[in-house]
């Protein structure tokens, strides 16, 4: 059965006249008896109020709530300000901002919590991704990090959902034949975010290409209004969008979830220990790829580095918790070294709870990679007193995430010229060490 969650990009703080769209889809939804997701960027919450637009307020009461960031394209962007050198500054500047947009969220809008975060665009930074984590949010959707068939996966300690289908322009004249062809694609994926722009509904155009290409173009408050769409178009999606719920309600090849729902399943996982029996199984595993496993329970390959270290420390169990990538490219060694128990033990200190892991690792006289470390340890946790270290690939594979695999923000969407992707791209692949699938989902 595929799981399908209906996401709203709630976001256009520039138009009044927009947000009918908002009310118009919150209306229809709650009519069809389903929740939605409405992602609400926090200045558009704010803005809400101070139009007066009490019945939009009162129609999102009726469905789950998420933040679609405090400020959307307001320059600088996420991406733009968090592409530093400096993580703890960029994580600091996004936690205070995010905050304060939720925030206005929770006092306009009256909810207790956020269940979501969506990042405009491609705003894809890892640091964002860490951040909304810190303050709570428990998935990430609209992303990159997750397989083509809908899996998820944790990545940066949160859990990602992709967005599969958007609908607003599909529905503008989509045939029966053609919504039932969708959602047989659909009906191929474990889970299927199914988005919207409320905007778009009502507007021809987009509010921040008209106020917010690569720069603020008008001052805060002093808008261009994107052109109305034709009302018979408006009429015809929302007429369509009642059919395709309709569609989806009666296939019994889906379930309609929320976010709330798939957070409260994945708290149902309960604590992840690994054991010191659980090594050999590992060990087998990592000698045929290096990659996160799903048995005996579901593992990050940092997960089994800081369990390695538990073990080779005398525990007999490590129980799992926030786990952190790399932020420089991780070294690994370019010819064949030996190294004793010894010197894989001495390694141990330098890889420390709730840090980065660092880019080499000091073993007795040697530097090596932490993949290098990791294959070693399980080597030695497995009784061997000496070990042969091999050149090997230092990161596990992205080809079922081509998006993080080929990411390259600089030049893309609407951002500034002057946006260089110094890290962003490089770091978000680092973090590749953090990659997790739930162990009940299919093989990855």
């Amino acid at each position: 059965m595929t799981d399908i969650i209906f996401s709203f990009d709630t976001e256009d703080f520039t138009s009044s006249r927009a947000a009918d769209g908002i009310l118009y889809e919150a209306n229809l939804f709650r009519e069809e008896g389903v929740k939605g997701c409405f992602c609400v960027v926090g200045l558009l919450a704010k803005q809400l109020k101070e139009w007066g637009r009490q019945d939009v307020i009162d129609a999102l009461s009726h469905h789950e709530i998420g933040t679609h960031t405090y400020g959307h394209t307001l320059h600088p962007m996420i991406n733009e300000y968090t592409d530093i050198e400096n993580f703890e500054e960029a994580e600091a500047e996004l936690i205070k901002q995010e905050t304060l947009g939720v925030e206005y969220i929770k006092e306009v809008l009256g909810v207790d919590r956020v269940w979501a975060a969506c990042p405009p665009g491609n705003q894809k930074s890892y640091v964002a991704m860490y951040g909304y984590h810190k303050m709570g949010i428990p998935i990430y959707a609209d992303t990159f990090c997750d397989t083509e068939w809908g899996t998820g996966a944790y990545y940066c300690n949160i859990f990602h959902a992709y967005y599969a289908f958007g609908i607003e322009w599909f529905l503008r004249d989509a045939t029966d034949e053609q919504i039932k062809e969708k959602l047989d694609e659909l009906a191929k994926r474990e889970r299927a975010v199914i988005y919207t722009h409320p905007n778009m509904i009502i507007k021809a155009d987009f509010w921040d290409a008209i106020n917010y290409h690569k720069e603020n173009l008008v001052p805060f408050g002093e808008w261009v209004e994107a052109p109305d769409l034709d009302e018979e178009i408006t009429k015809t999606v929302l007429n369509n969008m009642r059919k395709l719920i309709r569609m989806i309600k009666s296939d019994s090849r889906f379930r309609i979830i929320t976010y709330s729902e798939l957070a409260a399943e994945l708290e149902k996982e309960g604590e992840r220990v690994v054991k010191v029996s659980d090594v050999p199984q590992l060990y087998e595993q990592l000698n045929e790829r290096l990659f996160p496993v799903q048995s005996p329970l579901s593992l990050s390959l940092c997960d089994m580095v800081l369990a390695c270290r538990d073990f080779l420390l005398g525990k007999e169990e490590h129980l799992c918790g926030d786990v952190y990538g790399f932020l420089d490219k991780p070294y690994g060694v370019s010819e064949k070294i030996t190294l004793s128990k010894a010197d894989i033990i001495s390694a141990c200190e330098q890889i420390k709870d709730g840090e980065f892991l660092p880019a080499r690792l000091k073993a007795g006289e040697q530097y090596i990679g932490v993949t290098d470390w990791l294959y070693a340890s399980l080597e030695v946790i497995l009784g061997k007193d000496t070990v042969e270290v091999l050149p090997k690939e230092q990161l596990p594979s992205l080809d079922c995430m081509p998006e993080v695999r080929d990411s390259d923000f600089k030049g893309t969407w609407q951002h500034s010229d002057s946006f260089e992707d110094k890290y962003l791209s490089d770091r978000l692949r680092y973090q590749s060490y953090t990659m997790r699938f739930r162990k009940e989902s299919r093989k990855i």
